[in-house]
């Protein structure tokens, strides 16, 4: 098992954690980004490509220290043609290996090429700051080259960006890899052994659910119009799917979108390899229908209790009256980031009737310190509660602090924490530890079409499946034998209402049935699972 993010549970704290101060910095920069970010989020957010899955740092050397060494070397050849044509040499073998910045171990080397009177590296490693003394590069004398060197755990994903004479913000131009903000696209530095979230890729194989077009409800709670998109998985209709879970999602212009949160790509994937019972997800967005760049975002989640009306009082009874959803409170989740978490967290606290489940991801807490009392003064732990968070740039402090506050007032959760920043590359590579920690498979495991229902399409499938793949493998053993089908026999009509499953239960061919026996016998031939199941569903 690949572990890149700690799960935590009741009162574990992360051993790195920062101060909130580089939150709240972090949370101004958001809220000062007015008029003009809105509008270049509202012009791009359906047009950028998501991060590339398939870059590989090609090692070559065999230390830091004989990277350093060679560098050393190359920029002190005394002639200064000779020392350019090794620089150029050095620099090109870097790119190519995609080793600019080199990082090797738990060592980084930030390096610029470029005329400059300064350089520096503003990213989640220090607050996005500047101006911060130990984040000035070196210039190489005699070269165009600048260096600053760093030390960070070996699986964390880190946002940057290049800053040139103090105030010139640019993307670094020898690293391809980037991701996307809410300010545009920033650069990825990877360390060594950081995992790339695979179920954030859009497979061809995958069936794709739907996502509706924007759909525009006037809130009487709100005294405005708010625009909400509606996820359902393959299947609903051809398998007539009912009783979905529902996920609510803030942000849900940023979730939906493959280049920032890919949530549409992870809910297909996660469904199809089993890992996830069919869900459904409404994508909320605090954009003014009418005027795009107004983002009301920062109204709409500090624990605004007209937002919480219209969401549990008029959109929830919308959709459950349109949509076979699984109508409960456990049956439906809350989600968000930054702003949102903080808002999740207020949902449970005052809709816990509504939204038995939250997901707060980056909670920014601080903005509204009121949140902890609601959870020490009031009877909450009948929540199901999944936080997650990073460990730079105070990603943490809120987080840890509820945590303690969760701990010490015997709450249940779960917590993963990982060495990142407050980024979309974090949040969107933890949406699978939140969707199956709180939702989870079909609770049947002989339920092969994974639609919690055990009926005859079920045997169909194990058919289908005997003898050639795991796709009817209820036992766990890696095949589909007929000890599966047993398991099948004995589940029949399980998650179907009493009524329907009142026929007989179908028996197979005379011919399947002998191979059956068969199979119990001599152990039948064993295949490979399906291929996203050896991926998708563990915790990293």
């Amino acid at each position: 098992m690949t572990q890149r993010g700690a799960i935590l549970g009741i009162g574990t704290m992360p051993a790195n954690d920062e101060g909130g101060s580089v939150m709240r910095r972090k949370l101004s920069r958001e809220l000062a980004c007015g008029l003009t970010c809105a509008v270049l989020c509202g012009m791009t957010a359906f047009a950028q490509s998501p991060p590339n899955p398939n870059y590989v740092r090609q090692e070559i050397f065999s230390s830091y220290q004989e990277f350093k060494n060679e560098l050393l070397t190359t920029v002190g050849i005394v002639d200064p043609t000779a020392r350019n044509a090794a620089v150029n040499s050095l620099w090109s073998t870097l790119r190519t290996a995609g080793q600019v910045p080199y990082a090797q171990d738990d060592q980084v080397a930030f390096l610029y090429r470029g005329s400059a009177s300064s350089v520096s590296w503003p990213g989640d490693f220090n607050g996005w700051n500047a101006g911060s003394a130990s984040w000035q590069g070196t210039q190489f004398p005699g070269t165009d080259l600048w260096i600053v060197e760093k030390s960070f755990p070996t699986d964390a994903r880190l946002d940057y960006k290049v800053v040139l004479n103090g105030s010139n913000y640019i993307l670094d131009p020898a690293n391809p890899l980037q991701m996307w903000g809410g300010f545009g696209p920033n650069n990825e530095l990877r360390m060594p052994e950081y995992v790339f979230p695979q179920e954030t890729v859009r497979q061809a194989s995958v069936p794709r659910g739907t996502l509706t077009s924007n759909v525009t409800t006037f809130s009487s709670s709100l005294g405005y119009s708010v625009n909400h998109r509606v996820y359902t998985p393959a299947g609903y209709d051809t398998q007539n799917l009912s009783d979905l879970p529902v996920v609510y999602v803030t942000d849900g212009h940023e979730y939906a979108a493959d280049h920032l949160g890919s949530m549409v790509v992870v809910l297909d994937n996660l469904i199809a390899s089993g890992e996830l019972r069919p869900t459904m997800a409404v994508f909320i967005d605090p954009r003014d229908p009418s005027n795009q760049g107004n983002n009301r975002r920062f109204n709409e989640y500090n624990m605004n209790p007209n937002f919480a009306n219209f969401v549990a009082n008029e959109l929830v009874p919308t959709i459950d009256g349109n949509f076979r959803t699984d109508a409960t409170s456990t049956g439906r989740t809350i989600l968000g980031t930054s702003m949102g978490g903080l808002n999740a967290a207020y949902f449970g606290a005052v809709k816990g009737d509504v939204f038995q489940k939250i997901a707060p991801q980056s909670p920014a807490y601080n903005v509204n310190s009121a949140i902890y009392s609601l959870y020490q003064n009031k009877d909450l732990q009948f929540l199901d509660i999944f936080q997650t968070n990073g460990t730079f740039s105070g990603d943490g402090s809120g987080a840890n602090q509820m945590a303690n506050v969760w701990t010490a007032n015997d709450y249940a959760f779960t917590r993963t924490i990982t060495n990142e920043g407050h980024s979309w590359g974090q949040w969107r590579g933890l949406l699978d530890d939140v969707l199956i920690g709180l939702i989870g498979p079909s609770p049947f495991s002989a339920d092969f079409d994974n639609d919690v229902r055990v009926n005859a399409s079920d045997l169909a499938v194990w058919q289908g499946a005997y003898g050639t793949n795991a796709f009817a493998d209820a036992d766990g053993d890696g095949d589909s034998d007929g000890a599966d089908f047993l398991a099948w026999q004995r589940q029949i009509g399980s998650g179907i209402p009493l009524t329907a499953a009142s026929t007989a239960v179908p028996e197979p061919s005379v011919g399947t049935l002998g191979l059956c026996c068969l199979a119990i016998v001599l152990g039948g031939p064993g295949r490979a699972a399906r291929v996203l199941r050896t991926r998708f569903g563990e915790f990293r």
